[in-house]
């Protein structure tokens, strides 16, 4: 189940791909507990339709419903967007050229990159029995926050003119259970056969597993990564790793995963009881860049000129310096790339 499912009903795969995050994967102990992540608080007599098991929707945030602002991303930037937001609204508040513009109604969705661009070229993103419509005149999102290999593919299909570069992260750690019961300390260690490694598949999530590869290879080897993924005990997520491989730990399933610092910073911090990470050298360590690009048919453009202006902000620097990214200067977040 874990490994080899690329090759079997790839349209069903793709439908549930973003949905419960491995919700059907290992069944041995609850969801983890992850913190709210609403892009605004709910009414106060909101129905909620939630079974830990069968019913739980995690990467995306808020009304499909007339939102005012509709942002893709790499969903590696979950973490910040909870703080992210707030700063928005009160940077926008505060600016003379944007302070009419209304920012309420966010909808932000934290998938990896690629099958956000597949529901835009198909029309249809499909969570088990409910279906989203994607395109301009339904949802539609104003801006993508990705790296430049989806944004590349995002210029080839003609939905942007350009990006900028706006944040890099810290490179990658390993993810572990907290108590480290299986004294792992280096890359050295995932080749143990005691050592059971959760991993991103190079199929499935192609931009994140070639991120992590990059650091394997250069701290262990040409052919790291691939002895890796060969290992008898080695997993590799159906769909999202950033909420698949802390689930496969929790579950006593997997002992360790290559993360981003800022998935191991915030796991550690928020869930203490359940994980720690281990620091790899910085020589060799590859740090992703993101990046931001108005999409062409844009259908709420004062919200995303707004939205542009503030992630080339101080004011959002700050917030992504303290979720555990370095944030580019200002000459580079103000520079267009298209190549």
């Amino acid at each position: 189940m874990y490994r080899g499912t690329t090759s079997i009903l790839p349209s069903v795969v793709a439908v549930l791909s973003c949905l419960f995050a491995g919700a059907s994967l290992a069944q041995l102990a609850p969801r983890l507990p992850w913190p709210p992540e609403l892009p605004a608080e709910l009414l106060p007599r909101a129905s909620v339709y939630v079974s830990e098991k069968s019913n739980v929707v995690l990467d995306f945030h808020g009304s499909v419903q007339d939102p005012a602002l509709v942002i893709f991303m790499a969903g590696n930037q979950y973490r910040v967007f909870p703080d992210l937001l707030p700063a928005f609204r009160q940077w926008v508040a505060a600016s003379p050229r944007h302070r009419a513009v209304k920012v309420e109604r966010i909808f932000y969705a934290t998938t990896p990159p690629g099958r956000l661009i597949d529901a835009m070229d198909a029309g249809q993103l499909v969570l088990g029995n409910f279906w989203i419509d994607v395109r301009p005149d339904h949802l539609w999102p104003d801006v993508f926050m990705t790296g430049p290999r989806q944004q590349r593919r995002l210029r080839s299909a003609g939905y942007i003119d350009g990006w900028s570069v706006y944040t890099r992260n810290r490179g990658v750690v390993l993810l572990i259970r907290a108590g480290n019961p299986k004294n792992i300390f280096g890359i050295a260690d995932l080749l143990r056969d005691d050592v059971r490694v959760a991993i991103s598949s190079p199929t499935r999530e192609p931009a994140s597993f070639e991120s992590y590869s990059n650091t394997l290879r250069a701290q262990g080897g040409p052919q790291f990564p691939e002895v890796v993924l060969k290992k008898r005990n080695t997993i590799s997520p159906v769909a999202v790793h950033h909420r698949e491989n802390p689930q496969f730990i929790y579950d006593g399933v997997a002992d360790v995963a290559p993360m981003y610092y800022h998935f191991g910073d915030y796991l550690k911090t928020h869930m203490p009881e359940y994980f720690d990470y281990v620091a790899l050298p910085k020589q060799g360590n590859f740090r992703d860049e993101l990046a931001i690009s108005l999409v062409r048919n844009a259908q709420h453009k004062t919200a995303a000129a707004a939205w542009l202006d503030f992630i080339r902000s101080d004011a959002a620097a700050a917030v992504f310096e303290r979720h555990g990214f370095d944030y580019a200067a200002s000459d580079e977040r103000s520079r267009v790339e298209d190549k």
